[in-house]
Parts: C-alpha cells; structure tokens; sequence
C-alpha cells in the first residue's frame, strides 16, 4: 500500500509496504514496531493517522526524527521520536495507506508546512 515515510534526515517518500505484514513494516522501520496517534496528528490531517516508529528507537541511540517528534507532540510532555517513521490511516483494528494520489497530496502539504522536509529522489 502507498503510505509515507519520513526519515531522520528530514526525507519524505512515499513507500509501498504491506500494512497488514508485521515483518514488512519492521524492515521499513528498522525494529519493533511502535503504533503512535496523537490529537496533533488528528487535527493535521482530518483523519485518524497512526504513526509507526521504531519502539527501540531511543535505546538505539538513533537520530532524532524533528517532525514526528513534532506529531508526538514533544513541545508539551518533551518526548521524542528516534528513528523513521511511516503514517497510515487507522480503519479500526485495520490500517491502510494513504494511496498514491493521495500520498503526492500529503507530501506537497508537508512540504510548504514543514520547510526541513525534503522529497526523497528515487
């Protein structure tokens, strides 16, 4: 399914994993998976998004994420996000991707709003 990606140095993509294949979405992420979904997240994109981090992220030392640590919602408790991180609608117990129309949409918007965001060339 098309769904985005954010990495650690600020590239946005869009990917095509299976969201439903646990294994997948840990090769994607680099770890456990972590299922995220904050009001922030709900009040930018009008839907029930998830974020998907790696669970393990900070044990790992890995990079900060500046712009899902931002959707966590950092500013007000002060926790952050290590690690990429992939967004997926929440259908109930299910999850889908944002399709590819969709996903160029929500890139676009990312971009203009999130000016340290880059698109990843593929």
């Amino acid at each position: 399914m098309k769904t985005l990606k954010i990495t650690t140095d600020n590239k946005i993509s869009i990917i095509d994993v299976n969201l439903d294949d646990y294994r997948a979405l840990q090769q994607e992420i680099g770890g456990y998976i972590e299922t995220v979904h904050t009001q922030i997240m709900y009040d930018y994109f009008k839907a029930p998004v998830l974020m998907l981090v790696d669970e393990e992220g900070l044990i790992k030392n890995l990079p900060v994420n500046a712009v899902a640590s931002h959707f966590y919602g950092y500013q007000k408790h002060g926790c952050v996000i290590a690690g990429d991180a992939i967004f997926a609608i929440s259908l109930g117990e299910n999850m889908t991707g944002f399709g590819k129309r969709d996903s160029e949409q929500w890139i676009n918007k990312m971009l203009n709003d999130f000016p340290v965001l880059v698109a990843e060339e593929k």
